[in-house]
């Protein structure tokens, strides 16, 4: 047994964009996300990310922009039906045709399927799911990954054995009930999407990103660091044809350049559209679909600074945030408040659930009765520049309220260190995540611990999400997991701010877009019309 945002490009820009394209996307396109027509086949099509994917390995995935790249070369057991808008979503047979529970929840049998193969041509069977378990959990193992475990240690922490049944039957053994273990294996990072071991075993654990093969879609051609990434159909694939012969990803991180590449026809679909650059963009006739991905924009908490041990000051924070008014004014009203941690698609998401209301009076109450007067409680709130204006927007609104906060806006990489290195004044930072599973608020409270929140000072919070992630009854698992999020809300350990509402644009021939409940789209099923 092993052991385991928001620069807007203006009217002119947009104007001029649409000369040099020649019109390539006449006005009257659909707004709709899925325009009718016969599919066709064929054609490349660009898409436009605003980051650099990380690591096409699919066990040390990070962003979400990753995801979207590598879940065309990688599968999981599951998968979860991308044509559901609303969530949650239903979970679906991918390399696994059907799966079963024992009574006591900690063991899950799956079936695998049976035809399928690598993009070498070699078998997925029971043997090649064993060598990827056994990279993230088996220490034994030749090719274990320390930093794949890390990242997959949040879900089979608890793994106690992986076992070949037969060629195609497989079986994990948790030391804890994990019924939500399914749904789990249908996400995009920190995950067991299914990487060939016939490429590790060549090149190494940190050579296989540089030669990503899995058994989905699209193939791997090339990538250049900085600039693109190219993949081809995969003509043995053992679904449904995709329709385009090929998928370019362009890497443009500057929210103007990205946009005008769209208007230009360089791009066929970009990602993280900018509010104020919707109705422009509509009215050129591009599509900018609606929808609601499992995502939450949120505000974390620098627990390292004494002002936010005080429950009174982290409660003060967000009664003196107007979320409708932050929504309607930065964002454009192409958001939705949030107030819960746990975001619009999730399983355990109840949209009737409020933590504090906005009430600037009692903000400022709070305040003093902790012993903070005017311009008192001073603090940094620390952005990556993509932010700035999301921080200039929170300075104003809580100088309401007598506090004075300084801006440190950082690029992306220098964020990250400084959001989980925070130094001595800092108090705020900005985050995005979320998921369509339960256990996403598990994942999330985890999260604050890297910014210096002590779980054992929160016994309640961990009780609840204890006692929601090991139960052993279906029918009382989402129940728990709604009270677990009641905690944490009551806790105000977090401040759940907005939802986007607007998120991708499409150029006006774009057909078979599908914004899922999820954080990422199925391009198999986009075709590009004449």
């Amino acid at each position: 047994m092993r052991t385991n945002r928001w620069l807007g490009v203006g009217a002119a820009l947009v104007a001029a964009a649409v000369v040099l394209s020649g019109c390539s996307n006449p006005a009257g396109a659909e707004d709709t996300q899925a325009a009718a027509g016969e599919p066709q086949y064929g054609g490349d099509l660009v898409v436009g990310l605003y980051l650099e994917p990380l690591a096409l390995d699919p066990h040390r995935q990070g962003y979400w922009e990753t995801y979207r790249v590598s879940n065309n070369i990688f599968e999981g057991l599951t998968r979860e039906d991308t044509t559901d808008t609303t969530g949650p979503t239903e979970i679906q047979p991918a390399l696994a045709t059907d799966w079963s529970v024992s009574d006591d929840g900690t063991t899950w049998t799956f079936d695998l399927r049976d035809g399928v193969t690598f993009h070498d041509g070699s078998d997925w069977n029971a043997e090649a799911l064993d060598k990827n378990v056994r990279r993230i959990s088996d220490p034994t193992y030749e090719f274990y990954d320390e930093s794949s475990a890390a990242k997959l240690k949040q879900w089979f922490g608890t793994l106690t054995s992986g076992t070949v049944v037969d060629d195609d039957t497989y079986q994990f053994a948790f030391s804890k009930p994990f019924l939500g273990f399914p749904r789990i294996l249908a996400q995009s990072m920190a995950t067991l999407t299914i990487g060939n071991p016939a490429v590790w075993e060549q090149y190494g654990n940190d050579g296989f990103a540089d030669h990503p093969e899995g058994t989905g879609p699209y193939k791997f051609v090339s990538r250049t660091v900085g600039d693109r990434i190219e993949l081809e159909k995969n003509e043995e694939y053992w679904g449904d044809e995709p329709y385009v012969d090929t998928i370019t990803f362009r890497i443009i991180p500057n929210n103007q350049t990205r946009l005008a590449s769209l208007l230009s026809g360089e791009l066929d679909l970009i990602s993280y559209v900018q509010p104020e650059d919707v109705e422009t963009l509509e009215a050129q006739g591009f599509q900018v679909p609606e929808g609601t991905g499992s995502s939450l924009l949120y505000i974390s908490y620098n627990f390292t600074n004494p002002a936010f041990e005080d429950v009174r000051v982290r409660q003060a924070l967000i009664h003196g945030l107007d979320r409708q008014k932050l929504a309607d004014e930065l964002y454009n009203g192409y958001a939705e408040p949030q107030y819960s941690f746990q975001p619009p698609g999730n399983e355990a998401y109840d949209p009737e659930v409020r933590d504090f209301e906005y009430d600037p009076e009692k903000a400022i109450a709070l305040l003093e009765e902790a012993g903070y007067g005017e311009g008192d409680l001073a603090f940094t709130i620390v952005v990556d520049v993509a932010n700035q204006n999301t921080a200039e927007w929170l300075q104003s609104q809580y100088k309401e309220i007598g506090v004075d906060v300084e801006i440190v806006s950082l690029d992306r990489t220098s964020y990250i260190a400084r959001a989980y290195g925070p130094e001595e004044n800092d108090g705020l930072s900005l985050d995005e995540y979320g998921g369509t599973y339960a256990e996403w608020l598990s994942q999330g409270f985890a999260g604050l611990a890297g910014k210096g929140l002590d779980p054992a000072d929160f016994p309640e919070i961990t009780g609840a999400i204890d006692a929601a992630a090991s139960t052993a009854d279906p029918d009382a698992r989402i129940d728990l997991w709604k009270s677990a999020e009641e905690t944490l809300r009551n806790e105000a350990v977090v401040i759940p701010t907005v939802n986007l509402t607007r998120y991708y644009a499409l150029g006006s021939n774009v057909e078979g877009f599908v914004w899922p409940a999820t954080n990422w789209y199925d391009l198999s099923k986009v075709w590009l019309a004449d």
